[in-house]
């Protein structure tokens, strides 16, 4: 499969851009983002949502999944209203079996993602966290949505703007995805989060 490098490089001349304007619109220097298409640079988290950002795609269709080979996640979804000006819905019943679905890690990241909604095309995206004490995302800000984010197990902080919540199993933390946040495991045990995202753009 391409490295996350080549896919970024691939996904960028496929649209057309150059180094320049994607380093420009996601505030990254051209060196660095060469650097990431080469392999040579590990990108955080942040760094990653930014360049999809620019691109119009999401972190997920950066990704193939090993386990179910599924590659081509698509584009953010833009949803269409129905006659009445209500939002459309899909109507599909899907079952995503434990062990077949969507993940993704990082490049030397110990964080893994498992996407829990069967794809993108929905009105809201659901995914499965598990890291270590240590590990943490960047500062994040998405397009205007929210997210909820439940603590399953271990310890999580979480920063919002300038504020600092140390979230413990069963708490949660809901907050709209344009704000600064950031989140870090801490604590001696691993953690396991359940994200909600809408629209889906992760």
């Amino acid at each position: 499969m391409n490295s996350l490098g080549q896919r970024i490089r691939e996904e960028r001349r496929r649209q057309n851009l150059t180094l320049n304007q994607v380093c420009n619109s996601a505030k990254l220097s051209k060196s660095f983002l060469s650097q990431i298409e080469r392999d040579l640079s590990q990108p955080s988290v942040s760094t990653i949502k930014k360049i999809a950002h620019e691109l119009g795609i999401s972190v997920v269709s950066l990704f193939v999944d090993e386990a179910t080979n599924h590659n081509n996640l698509g584009h953010p979804p833009h949803f269409k209203n129905g006659a009445n000006g209500k939002p459309t819905y899909v109507n599909d019943v899907k079952v995503i079996r434990a062990g077949h679905r969507k993940s993704l890690k990082f490049p030397q990241s110990t964080v893994s993602y498992e996407l829990i909604t069967p794809d993108l095309n929905r009105q809201v995206e659901i995914l499965y966290l598990r890291l270590k004490p240590g590990d943490s995302s960047g500062e994040v800000i998405d397009p205007p949505g929210e997210k909820c984010f439940l603590i399953l197990k271990g310890t999580l902080e979480y920063r919002v703007c300038e504020e600092v919540h140390l979230l413990q199993v069963g708490d949660s933390i809901y907050h709209a995805s344009h704000l600064p946040a950031s989140w870090r495991g801490v604590g001696n045990t691993s953690i396991e989060v359940l994200a909600v995202i809408t629209p889906p753009w992760f």
